[in-house]
C-alpha cells in the first residue's frame, strides 16, 4: 500500500470546510441566548417557539412575576441547547448563507422583542402598535365600487339573468314533479332495489330505515324538495365541472388561472354566495341553486383534473403509437381511467350541496333547510334536531347510493 500525499487543493478545501463549521464566539453566545433562532448552520430551527417563550417571559416581568419569568427563560434556553444538539448537519446552502443569515435573524429577533415591549407600555406609540392602521375611506370606496359593478351587471344582463332563471326553475320543477308523481311505495321499492344491487341486504335495511324516518316524522315532501335541489345542482355541476376539469388537466395556463378562483370558491364563507345570487337572480329557488353550485363545484373540477393527470404516461404513449387522436385518447383511455376520481368528485359535490340546504333556505330554497331555519328562529330545539337528522338521513342515502366505493355488504 503506497501512501499518496494529498495535493494542495484538497488540503485547502479540507481546512476551509473545517473552518466553515466553526462558528464565531458571538454565534455560540447567540445559541445560548436565543436558541436555534440564531444558530448559524442549523437546518432545524424553531423561531416562533422561542419568540413566544421570550415574549411570555417579558410579559411576566412586566407583571412583576420575576420568578416565573426566570423559569420560562431558563426552560426555553435549556430547550434551545438540547434542540441545537439534535439539529441536522450543514447543507451547502446553509454554508453559503451562514456568513450573513445569523445577523439578520438576530436583528429580527431583537426588533420583535423590542416591539413587543413597547406595545405593552403606555403612550401614543404603544397605541399605534397595538392597532393596525385602517382607512374607512378606502373601505368605503371599495364597497361603493363593488355596489356600482353589481348594479351595472344587473341592469345590463337583465335579459340573460331572466333566461337563466327560467331554465333553472324549469329544471327544478321537472325534478320535483318526477319525484312527487311517484307514490311512496314506488320510491321505497325502486330505491330499495338500487340499494340492494349496490350494497346487499345491509344497505337495503339502512336505506329503508332512512326513508321510514323521513316518512314517519312528516318530512317526506320536504325531503323530495331537497332532493330535487340537490339533483338539479348536481346536474349543473356535472355539466360545468367535468369539462372544466378536463380543460385544466390539458392546459397549464388554464390551471394557473383557475386555481386561485377555485381556492376563492372553496374558502369564501357560504353565506357570501347568497349576495351575488340574490343580486342577479332575486329571491327563490333559482338563486339558491346558483349559490349551491358555486359552493359545490370546486371538488368536482379538482378531482376530474387530478384523475386525468394521474393517467399513466405509457397508456398515452401506447395510444399515440397506434395513431389515436386526442379526442379518442380522452374518450377511450383517460376518462375511463379517471372515472374513480370523477366518481369521488361527484360524491363530494353531492355532500357539499346538502351542506348548503340550510343556507339556501335563507333566500327561498325551501325543503328541509326551511324546517331547520324555522326551528332556529323560534327556538324549537326538538324540531330543529329532528329536521337536522332528516338532512343527515338524506345525506346517507345519497352517499351510499352514489358513493365512489365498490359494492360492499354493510
Amino acid at each position: 500500500m503506497v501512501f499518496q500525499p494529498a495535493d494542495s487543493a484538497t488540503l485547502t478545501a479540507a481546512v476551509a470546510a473545517r473552518q466553515s463549521n466553526r462558528k464565531p464566539v458571538i454565534l455560540h453566545f447567540a445559541d445560548l441566548l436565543v436558541g436555534p433562532l440564531c444558530a448559524s448552520a442549523r437546518p432545524r430551527r424553531f423561531p416562533l417557539l422561542y419568540l413566544l417563550a421570550d415574549g411570555a417571559a417579558m410579559w411576566l416581568a412586566m407583571q412583576g412575576l420575576f420568578g416565573s419569568m426566570f423559569l420560562v427563560f431558563g426552560l426555553s434556553r435549556a430547550a434551545a441547547i438540547a434542540l441545537a444538539r439534535f439539529a441536522g448537519p450543514e447543507t451547502k446552502f446553509r454554508r453559503e448563507v451562514s456568513a450573513w443569515q445569523p445577523w439578520i435573524e438576530l436583528s429580527l429577533y431583537v426588533f420583535s422583542l423590542a416591539t413587543i415591549a413597547i406595545a405593552n407600555m403606555t403612550g401614543p406609540i404603544a397605541a399605534q402598535l397595538s392597532t393596525f392602521p385602517s382607512s374607512q375611506v378606502v373601505r368605503g370606496t371599495a364597497a361603493a365600487s363593488i355596489d356600482a359593478a353589481v348594479t351595472y351587471l344587473t341592469v345590463q344582463g337583465d335579459v340573460f339573468f331572466r333566461i337563466v332563471t327560467r331554465w333553472l326553475l324549469a329544471l327544478l320543477k321537472g325534478l320535483e314533479n318526477v319525484l312527487t308523481l311517484a307514490p311512496w311505495p314506488v320510491l321505497f321499492a325502486v330505491v330499495g332495489f338500487a340499494a340492494w344491487k349496490r350494497g346487499g341486504a345491509g344497505l337495503l335495511v339502512l336505506v329503508w330505515m332512512a326513508l321510514g324516518y323521513l316518512g314517519l316524522f312528516g318530512y317526506w315532501a320536504e325531503a323530495l324538495q331537497t332532493s330535487a335541489l340537490v339533483l338539479a345542482s348536481l346536474c349543473v355541476c356535472v355539466v360545468i365541472g367535468i369539462p372544466a376539469g378536463i380543460l385544466l388537466a390539458k392546459s397549464p395556463t388554464s390551471r394557473a388561472i383557475a386555481s386561485p378562483v377555485l381556492d376563492l370558491m372553496q374558502t369564501m364563507p357560504s353565506f357570501v354566495y347568497l349576495l351575488p345570487a340574490v343580486a342577479f337572480f332575486s329571491i327563490g329557488k333559482p338563486p339558491a341553486l346558483i349559490a349551491t353550485v358555486i359552493f359545490a363545484l370546486p371538488p368536482l373540477v379538482r378531482l376530474t383534473c387530478l384523475g386525468i393527470e394521474q393517467v399513466p404516461l405509457h397508456v398515452r404513449e401506447a395510444m399515440q403509437a397506434h395513431g389515436a387522436t386526442p379526442l379518442q385518447m380522452l374518450l377511450k383511455a383517460e376518462l375511463p381511467l379517471a372515472l374513480p376520481s370523477i366518481r369521488t368528485g361527484i360524491n363530494q359535490t353531492i355532500m357539499m350541496c346538502l351542506s348548503m340546504v340550510v343556507v339556501a333556505a335563507l333566500i327561498g330554497g325551501g325543503g328541509l333547510g326551511y324546517n331547520v331555519l324555522f326551528a332556529l328562529q323560534n327556538v324549537q330545539y326538538g324540531e330543529g334536531i329532528l329536521a337536522g337528522l332528516a338532512i343527515v338521513f338524506c345525506a346517507v342515502l345519497f352517499d351510499r347510493l352514489a358513493g365512489s366505493g365498490r359494492k360492499t355488504d354493510l
